[in-house]
């Protein structure tokens, strides 16, 4: 669950290795091991971002990164890169998948072990800041962490963005919330070129990242790795081989670029058993598919998940939802009044709110009060 410094490394807690893949021998299929071990996928993912420390929110140059990295996670889920991931059940191609909004969390430890990070993400559900998952889960939780931020985490092999020892690039865990459902999360540091440096020392061309590459490039990148296998292996049990490890482990460091738009953003390949197979070994890794890969064998997506993703698309015209800003000391939420009348613009256009309603504040204040106390 790792994304590693090594290319194509097997990653010991699925972290995004710190170096480059290595070809496996051609033969009938490269990695005939990799198969599902009989854990959930997240068939209809829907991702929400976290920006975690202040520095994100000290500049309007921090500021104008975060809104970069919610426009990659935007466009990627519905990009042709999501149709290579169909094969597994996790997600049913472009479009499949919903990118819901973002929070900015202040008051972050320089220093954190992931046991302190899953209690910061359950204070997040707990404000209302993060969506609390659902049953089954599909929340996918990205946290990127601010360039000052680092895990130390030796007890669980987690070491990123420190000094010396680094293990990993990034990472993807789950742990059960308070309410019971699981909550997936990757976890995306900063990856400056400090960091790399300290990752790769005196290793650039045998590293998985790169010091050419912008911290934009580097972000998104490992970003991709861990959100295919945060889908594909969100509990760990699911999509792996033993010798190659998780669908991002087996291509890691292999770099690509998709188009969606106006925009090109960089990311990893994913592989894919399905070109694996039908090429005897010859076409691993993949960028993406004109059209959904078919589900392999022993995957199955229920008429009810296809209705998910049907309302998913119809929800996503009105989304992302409203940044949302928390103190992790203090607890205290604000929102952006502009952000608030944008979406509420973006809800009603062309009309005014008191077009719609004669009092629209007053019908959201009981409308709110509802909800809280509506049981999931």
């Amino acid at each position: 669950m790792e994304s590693s410094p090594r290319p194509n490394a097997c990653a010991t807690r699925d972290l995004e290795e710190v170096h480059a893949p290595v070809t496996p021998p051609n033969k009938a299929a490269a990695f005939p091991g990799f198969v599902n071990h009989g854990g959930p996928v997240v068939a209809t993912p829907l991702v929400y971002a976290s920006f975690w420390g202040s520095q994100w929110t000290a500049d309007a140059a921090h500021l104008t990164r975060a809104a970069r990295l919610t426009q990659f996670l935007t466009d990627m889920v519905a990009s042709q890169y999501m149709n290579g991931l169909s094969q597994y059940g996790s997600s049913s191609g472009a479009g499949g998948a919903c990118y819901l909004g973002a929070s900015f969390v202040n008051n972050v430890p320089n220093n954190m072990t992931d046991p302190q990070i899953r209690a910061l993400i359950q204070s997040c559900i707990t404000a209302g800041v993060i969506p609390q998952p659902s049953n089954p889960a599909n929340t996918c939780l990205i946290i990127y962490l601010a360039d000052n931020l680092a895990i130390n985490d030796p007890a669980d092999g987690l070491v990123l963005c420190e000094p010396t020892n680094d293990t990993a690039f990034g990472y993807h865990d789950f742990f059960n919330t308070t309410a019971g459902p699981p909550m997936y999360y990757a976890i995306i540091p900063g990856l400056s070129d400090a960091c790399l440096t300290e990752s790769c020392p005196g290793n650039d061309g045998g590293c998985s990242l790169h010091l050419a590459e912008t911290q934009e490039q580097r972000q998104t990148q490992v970003t991709s790795h861990e959100f295919g296998e945060m889908i594909s292996d969100p509990q760990l049990n699911a999509w792996w081989d033993a010798g190659g490890g998780e669908e991002g482990d087996i291509c890691n460091g292999e770099s690509a670029t998709i188009a969606v738009g106006a925009n090109t953003w960089t990311v990893q390949k994913s592989y894919s058993k399905t070109d694996d197979v039908a090429s005897n070994g010859a076409t691993i890794c993949v960028v993406s598919h004109p059209s959904p890969l078919p589900k392999l064998a022993g995957v199955n997506l229920s008429h009810s998940v296809m209705a998910r993703v049907q309302q998913l698309q119809a929800v996503a015209k009105i989304l992302p939802l409203p940044d949302v800003f928390f103190d992790a000391e203090t607890k205290a939420i604000t929102r952006k009044d502009a952000d608030v009348k944008a979406f509420a613009h973006k809800l009603l256009h062309p009309f005014h709110h008191s077009d719609v309603v004669p009092n629209m504040p007053g019908l959201l204040r009981h409308f709110a009060d509802v909800l809280e106390k509506t049981p999931r």
